[in-house]
C-alpha cells in the first residue's frame, strides 16, 4: 500500500513539474495534444519526448507519411552555392507549444518564433545574423490575408526592419534579404510557400 501511494505521489509530482515549469501553459495549439509528443511513462528522451531526435518526432506527423495535412521538412542547404552548409531544425523556427507575441505587439501565427531571451518575444536564431526578431501574422494575399507582416512583406510598415520569417535569415539570396539590399519586390506580401513548399525544403 505504501509503495502504491509512493508511485502515485511520484506520478502526480512529475505531472505537476511538466505543467508548472513552462512560463505559460503548454499545448496552446488546439491541433496538438500533449500525448502526441510526450509519454509520461517510458519516454526515451528529455522532457518525456517520445523520440530522442526532435525532427523525427515532428516528421512522424508532418512528414510525407504523417497524418497531419501540414507537411514539412527540415530546412537544409546541401549544396553550398550561396551559404555554407546548414541545417535548420523544426524548433529552429517554431515553438512547439505556443504562438508567441512579436516585437511589434502582435502575435505570430503557425507557432513561428521561439523564446530565446528574457523578453519571451518571437525570435529566430539565424545561421548568418544571430538572434533576430521575427514577425509572422498573416499567410499573405494568396490565402486571403493582408500582405503586411506575412512571409516577406518588403518592409511595408516602413520601420526599416526586414523581419518576415522568410527574410529574417537571408543575406545572400536574390530576393527578400534581411537588409535593404536585394530585390524586395518579388511577389511581395504573397504566400511564399505556394512556390517554395515547406515539404520540399523551400526549393522553388
Amino acid at each position: 500500500m505504501k509503495r502504491l501511494i509512493l508511485i502515485l505521489g511520484l506520478a502526480i509530482f512529475v505531472t505537476g513539474v511538466i505543467v508548472l515549469l513552462p512560463d505559460e501553459p503548454g499545448a496552446a495549439n488546439p491541433n496538438h495534444d500533449c500525448s502526441f509528443c510526450h509519454n509520461i511513462h517510458g519516454a526515451p528522451a528529455l522532457a518525456l519526448l517520445k523520440e530522442e531526435v526532435v525532427e523525427t518526432l515532428c516528421l512522424t506527423c508532418h512528414g510525407p507519411a504523417g497524418i497531419s495535412t501540414q507537411k514539412a521538412d527540415v530546412h537544409t542547404n546541401d549544396s553550398p552555392t550561396q551559404y555554407p552548409l546548414f541545417t535548420i531544425t523544426c524548433t529552429g523556427c517554431h515553438d512547439s507549444h505556443n504562438d508567441r507575441d512579436n516585437w511589434l505587439g502582435g502575435t505570430n501565427i503557425r507557432l513561428v518564433g521561439r523564446r530565446l531571451d528574457s523578453t519571451g518575444l518571437a525570435k529566430v536564431n539565424t545561421t548568418s545574423s544571430g538572434i533576430q526578431n521575427t514577425v509572422f501574422e498573416s499567410r499573405g494575399t494568396n490565402e486571403g490575408g493582408p500582405s503586411l507582416h506575412s512571409f516577406a512583406d518588403g518592409d511595408e510598415d516602413g520601420n526599416s526592419v526586414y523581419d518576415g520569417i522568410c527574410e529574417v535569415c537571408h543575406t545572400l539570396t536574390k530576393h527578400h534579404r534581411n537588409n535593404p539590399s536585394g530585390g524586395h519586390v518579388h511577389q511581395v506580401g504573397r504566400t511564399c510557400t505556394r512556390c517554395h513548399e515547406h515539404v520540399t525544403n523551400f526549393i522553388p
